[in-house]
């Protein structure tokens, strides 16, 4: 299934002409551009975003009313009716604006509604056409969709094919033909898709953002848990994101609580239409920082890596073998992963939960050296990135069948310090 995003300005002056899609040899009148993309593609659905700034708002008052009338609009404009119509909250001039100054909600709106749409529709190939959108809005989209395009591809896709386009300046008084080229095409893995994810959140300055914008005020969300799953994701190290699910997933219902105002369907975000020296403006009153984006798609990535494991207090070690085979952010740490993994299999362990440390010590050559090693809750930091999470003197394991059950025990907090 093909799927096309397009951010729209104000369609008045669209004059149709013909348009030429991707050097092919056949030419498509229409007055949109994205309307000739979907005929030269066989395009399956089209979301055409709109910003709510095409309002008149001395007829219309509220949120709901606006999303009317400049749905209305643009499909009369246009001529156009096949195709879902979103209204999105811009910025624009002083008669749009966000009370803070900024235009951080447009974002988070393309964002979530993207990301849902995607996953109600389920595509194999996403394209955005950047031709009519104004100002911020195609390149704030853009980056929207494409961070939507990675949520989703995580555990949805074996390959997403992602492509944007670009036509020529449309002339007055010229019909054409306009050549609308593929500015942009990549093909994106799990694996890219998960680079991309993680990425925002290996700046320096991210985490502050995220706790002084994002997590202020808020219980249920722990930053250090964040930052700490962020790297082990990052590192391979499985078991400990496994181990921390449950508080992940508190977290998560928290931001996706945060984050749902901006759902289209049922669009909460307080604004206020005020009348000042004769004219009107519309503010909208809530703050929305893009990092609650990234925050939302992390945690939705990391529910998805985690999906197969129950919460608890120790994971199947077969858990951790599958995560590592389908969402590891290279093949070095896959192989590193995996072949910790082997060799955990091929010790002596028993029923009870026992010390890594304390059955490395009673096994092999090294038993007298591992056994002066032996520290509980002490971890060498060097030793946990390097042994995939299972450092010896936090790792307990146990054995139930042909099943290895892998736990920190109390020395989790221990392996969260070295992480966060």
């Amino acid at each position: 299934m093909k799927t096309l995003f397009a951010p729209i300005g104000d369609p008045k002056n669209y004059k149709e002409v013909e348009y030429v899609v991707d050097g092919s040899d056949h030419q498509y009148p229409t007055k949109a551009s994205f309307d000739a993309i979907r005929k030269a593609l066989s395009i399956d659905h089209v979301v055409v975003y709109a910003g709510l700034s095409l309002c008149d708002l001395t007829k219309n008052r509220s949120y709901e009313d606006c999303v009317n009338y400049v749905t209305g609009y643009v499909k009369d404009k246009l001529n156009i009716n096949d195709i879902d119509l979103i209204v999105a909250p811009n910025v624009f001039g002083n008669t749009f604006v966000q009370e803070d100054r900024k235009n951080t909600l447009f974002f988070n709106f393309i964002y979530y509604n993207t990301l849902k749409l995607l996953e109600d529709k389920k595509p194999d190939e996403v394209y955005i056409d950047i031709t009519h959108g104004i100002n911020y809005m195609p390149l704030l989209a853009t980056d929207a969709i494409k961070l939507a395009s990675y949520t989703y591809m995580v555990n949805e896709k074996e390959a997403l094919n992602l492509s944007t386009f670009n036509s020529e300046p449309v002339v007055q008084g010229v019909s054409g033909p306009y050549h609308i080229t593929r500015v942009y095409e990549e093909k994106t893995s799990t694996r890219l898709s998960l680079l991309h994810v993680l990425s925002p959140f290996l700046s320096k300055d991210h985490k502050n953002k995220v706790q002084n914008n994002v997590l202020k005020g808020e219980t249920q969300c722990d930053v250090d848990l964040i930052y700490s799953s962020v790297t082990a994701l990052f590192s391979g190290i499985f078991p400990y994101i496994a181990l921390i699910k449950g508080g992940l997933e508190q977290c998560f219902r928290a931001v996706e609580d945060k984050l749902s105002v901006v759902d289209y369907m049922n669009f909460r975000v307080k604004t206020e239409v005020r009348d000042e020296g004769g004219a009107s403006r519309l503010v909208y009153k809530d703050k929305l920082p893009v990092e609650l984006s990234h925050l939302h798609s992390f945690l939705d990535v990391v529910m998805k890596v985690t999906s197969n494991v129950k919460a608890g207090d120790e994971v199947r070690l077969s858990d951790i073998e599958e995560m590592a085979k389908k969402f590891s952010v290279s093949e070095t740490v896959r192989s590193m992963v995996l072949n910790e993994v082997d060799l955990m299999k091929k010790r002596g362990i028993g029923k009870e939960p026992r010390l890594y440390a304390e059955i490395l010590a009673n096994s092999g050559r090294e038993g007298d050296e591992r056994r002066k090693a032996q520290k509980e809750c002490d971890s060498n930091r060097r030793n946990l990135y390097a042994h995939a999470g299972f450092e010896q003197n936090v790792t307990y394991l146990r054995k139930e069948g042909d099943e290895i059950y892998v736990s920190y025990g109390k020395c989790l907090e221990n392996v969260k310090n070295h992480l966060k």
